[in-house]
């Protein structure tokens, strides 16, 4: 089972986490970039696989080029997270509205506006 990274892994190697979560960044990169080709992209064989169109675009992109991930980025990969991150895909939840519910309602008289005895 794969587990996500605890504290104390982070603190012992943590120029090497955050390497692996940069490199985790940039290839979740190349696959959201490698889904938007998803059947637009062929070859002589016909339309080419997202898996081959993903390893094509990894193999390009040099170690200098990665891009740092932002503080609020949480991978997809289980065992790149924190322990203490949560899943990025479960939906959010709304918080409970404060205050008071709204409720309308119509002043006296409203039908008085659609007599058709009362043409304007």
């Amino acid at each position: 089972m794969v587990m996500p990274i605890t504290k104390e892994q982070y603190t012992d190697l943590k120029e090497y986490w955050d390497y692996q979560r940069k490199v985790a960044y940039n290839k979740e990169i190349i696959s959201n970039i490698a889904e938007q080709f998803k059947n637009r992209i062929h070859n002589e064989f016909g339309a080419m696989d997202q898996n081959e169109i993903k390893k094509v675009l990894w193999d390009r992109v040099e170690s200098d080029d990665y891009e740092d991930p932002p503080k609020s980025w949480i991978p997809e990969d289980i065992s790149m997270r924190f322990e203490w991150e949560p899943d990025p895909n479960i939906p959010k939840q709304l918080t409970k509205p404060k205050g008071r519910p709204v409720i309308l309602r119509a002043k006296e008289g409203w039908e008085k506006a659609f007599d058709d005895d009362n043409d304007i």
